[in-house]
């Protein structure tokens, strides 16, 4: 009696160890999947924020003359020249 006791109880050991061993692969798996998910989300973002760092650098190494300062003025402030004629079409821009 002794013997069978022994030996159910291994199984039930094993059995349990190998039940353990699935729940954590499948868990390990699928938070692997879940942060390789968000690193991809992190590395288009910082392609982004690259062009964005791009356009910057760009916009500072640009001569500071009167072309700048009245397409700032157009851009920024919405000054006009005063020969443009202004059409507003109830949209905005």
């Amino acid at each position: 009696m002794n013997g069978i006791l022994k030996n159910t109880f291994i199984r039930m050991a094993i059995l349990a160890l190998i039940l353990f061993c699935g729940i954590l692969f499948v868990t390990l798996r699928l938070e692997n999947n879940a942060l390789a998910a968000k690193a991809e989300d992190l590395r288009e973002q910082a392609e982004v924020l690259k062009e964005d760092i791009n356009e910057l650098k760009a916009d500072i190494e640009r001569p500071f003359d009167a072309e700048y300062i009245a397409e700032v003025a157009q851009e920024k402030l919405g000054l006009r020249y005063p020969q443009e004629v202004v059409f507003y079409t109830g949209e905005d821009e």
